[in-house]
């Protein structure tokens, strides 16, 4: 499952996928603001790497992959699915001084119960709990010089909605370019857990 080539550890998070429509937008808010003053001071997230992130891991022992699913499976299945809508420009930690832009995602609760779900089933597995605050948002670039977000009131949106009916625990592999995300396993939402592989 998810290891083929000899190594011990592996880079792990888990996160919601955007729907296409919801990424359609996001990668014409990306370029958009990529043609603005600074644009060229954020390493903008590629496409396929845009996600939402529930909980990071970081490095862990391949082999506690099969153990993690189990234990976070049951506690995402007892989520009922949602909607999810793009929201405002951001920055972290600051709009004013962002290392980070970002996209907030409303409404927050619901991306929030599942983050608590995810983390119970991660503690449950024996991991060290997630020490600060989650926050809701899409991550669009990290900046790499100086960068300021538009004012407010003229900030670009990316108006979409899309669903999430599952969590997915991604492989996350450094390279040229950026890092590469690979799906390993698929958790539903609102029903009863049946591993996937």
């Amino acid at each position: 499952m998810p290891r083929d080539d000899g190594e011990a550890r592996i880079r792990v998070f888990f996160a919601v996928e955007l729907g296409d429509a919801a990424r359609a937008a996001t990668v014409a808010l990306q370029q958009q603001l990529r043609r603005g003053p600074g644009g060229d001071a954020v390493r903008w997230v590629r496409p396929e790497g845009l996600h939402v992130t529930l909980r990071f891991l970081g490095e862990i022992e391949a082999t506690r992959v099969p153990a993690l699913v189990a234990a976070v499976g049951p506690e995402v299945s007892q989520r009922p699915a949602f909607e999810l809508r793009l929201g405002a420009l951001s920055g972290l930690p600051t709009a004013r001084r962002p290392r980070v832009a970002i996209l907030d995602v409303e409404p927050a609760e619901p991306l929030e119960e599942l983050a608590a779900a995810v983390e119970r089933g991660v503690v449950a597995a024996g991991i060290e709990p997630e020490m600060r605050r989650f926050r809701a948002h899409l991550t669009l670039g990290r900046v790499r010089g100086r960068y300021g977000l538009p004012p407010a009131d003229e900030r670009p949106a990316a108006r979409a909605a899309f669903d999430v009916s599952d969590v997915v625990l991604f492989r996350s592999q450094p390279g040229r370019g950026g890092s590469r995300y690979t799906p390993l396993e698929r958790l539903a939402l609102g029903g009863p857990y049946h591993p996937t592989t």
